[in-house]
């Protein structure tokens, strides 16, 4: 069996994603600190999702337009109405970045869900900045701007464990939890054959089984992993095991940027400035600004 691929440690995180973020609860409870911590908290260095392409240069001048961006009232961190109604999240800031950049005026018009692609299709709107599921059938429809994020999976395991590595080695006959029918819990069967695999119908089973030592380690998604360990429900029985892991087959999903296919201007133009950005450090303090410390 070969072995699972794409660790991302903390340490090296420049050598080395949609789904819908049901953490809502765990997110606002956290918000209310954020402004106050990020103050003190040192820029994410982020994985490299995309080589930056020096010789990359906007096809045209996009001065002229006006560019509407269309984004999910609830998607927290990603794209969210604040209390104040202030479009807000990690894509938002990314996206009015790049607009700054750009020099281009930009406006966000915030919709339900359903309502995203219909817009762009029905030129009510330029850039889907949420995240829709990228597939073959949605980019015969649309195109896609490089990647800004990928998700990602992780192991965590109790305080006190005598575990040091996720590696297939240190975990074989270990009881390692997932939740049923994910992919996440596919990628395990692959990988972890040798390990005793747990499957659980939801996430807070899951997440309890860790807390009260059911399990000795479970892996999910990174993210959410990361707002419940940050969060009171873990109540801070445990800590992540080793970094973040990519694997394009099963878990890691791009997160793009997303506009009508006959708008490669567009499209040209947010690469070259999210390439800009990367570089100058601005999507790692944005990130930073929303996302709690050890995402990666």
């Amino acid at each position: 069996m070969s072995a699972p691929i794409g660790l991302v440690k903390p340490t090296s995180a420049r050598t080395t994603t949609m789904w819908c973020v049901c953490f809502t609860f765990l997110f606002l409870s956290m918000i209310v600190s954020r402004d106050s911590r990020a103050e003190d908290s040192p820029i994410a260095t982020l994985p490299v999702f995309r080589h930056a392409d020096g010789a990359l240069k906007p096809t045209q001048d996009l001065s002229s337009r006006t560019i509407r961006l269309l984004m999910e009232k609830d998607f927290p961190p990603f794209t969210y109405e604040a209390a104040d109604a202030k479009a807000s999240g990690v894509s938002v800031d990314l996206a009015l970045a790049a607009c700054s950049y750009l020099k281009v005026k930009c406006v966000v018009e915030p919709k339900s869900f359903d309502q995203l692609l219909p817009a762009l299709l029905n030129r009510e709107g330029d850039v889907i900045v949420s995240g829709l599921k990228i597939d073959e059938a949605l980019l015969k429809r649309t195109a896609m701007t490089r990647p800004y994020f990928w998700s990602l999976g992780r192991f965590a395991f109790a305080m006190g464990s005598q575990l040091r590595s996720s590696d297939v080695r240190s975990l074989a006959g270990k009881r390692i939890g997932y939740v049923a029918s994910t992919s996440h819990g596919a990628w395990l069967e692959k990988y972890y054959s040798r390990s005793t695999l747990t499957p659980f119908p939801t996430e807070a089973e899951m997440f309890a089984a860790l807390r009260s030592g059911t399990i000795e380690t479970l892996f999910g998604d990174d993210l959410r992993i990361i707002y419940w360990l940050s969060g009171s429900a873990s109540r801070g029985c445990c800590k992540t095991l080793d970094g973040a892991y990519v694997d394009r087959e099963f878990f890691s999903r791009n997160l793009s940027f997303l506009t009508r296919r006959d708008d490669q201007d567009l499209v040209h133009g947010l690469d070259y400035a999210l390439d800009r950005l990367q570089e100058k450090g601005v999507s790692g303090e944005i990130f930073t600004r929303y996302l709690p410390a050890g995402l990666w």
